[in-house]
């Protein structure tokens, strides 16, 4: 069977992909036919979420196996199919491709087609518009990753605990706990 997805940008509104894909092809896979059709730089981070019909997110696909003592925090791309969890039209994921700023594209399964065989698969069917720009993390700094201005030298945290004024605290609204 063959996937006919809808991809569109919250960034760019002029920006349309029609992609067909075949049904049992990885998450990993259709990452990578992505980043190639856009011409992004395939080794950045980037997640697919399986969502609800009001763009929620669910279960996160992620490129590196992200398995922790409690099990796994996400399952990664290249051991799910994407027939193993997208079954019927218009179910939907969230493609991000810029993690640092949850940037994303809204992914659409449009339409279950049987593959017609003068077509080689997978391949863009519509592109409509210029994509949203890939950021790389060699593009960015820390400060802007955290976008924060209050904190610009040392200093900023000695003048806020220099404006807690101690002698208001009582020590009866905190619990007897020992910190170590």
């Amino acid at each position: 069977m063959i996937y006919k997805f809808r991809m569109i940008s919250g960034d760019e509104k002029a920006f349309l992909r029609e992609y067909e894909i075949p049904a049992n092809y990885s998450f990993f896979s259709f990452h990578k036919f992505i980043q190639d059709d856009l011409g992004f730089d395939s080794d950045q981070l980037a997640s697919f979420f399986i969502t609800d019909e009001h763009w929620n997110k669910g279960l996160e696909l992620t490129l590196i196996d992200m398995e922790n003592d409690a099990g796994l925090a996400a399952v990664p791309m290249e051991s799910v199919k994407l027939s193993d969890l997208l079954k019927s039209k218009k179910d939907r994921c969230l493609y991000v491709f810029d993690i640092f700023s949850d940037r994303c594209f809204f992914i659409q399964l449009a339409d279950i087609a049987e593959p017609n065989e003068d077509n080689e698969y997978p391949y863009c069917k519509v592109s409509l518009g210029n994509p949203p720009e890939q950021l790389e993390l060699g593009d960015m700094s820390i400060n802007d990753i955290f976008d924060d201005d209050d904190i610009d030298d040392d200093d900023s945290f000695d003048e806020i605990i220099n404006d807690i004024d101690i002698e208001s605290l009582d020590s009866d609204d905190f619990p007897d706990q020992d910190f170590y």
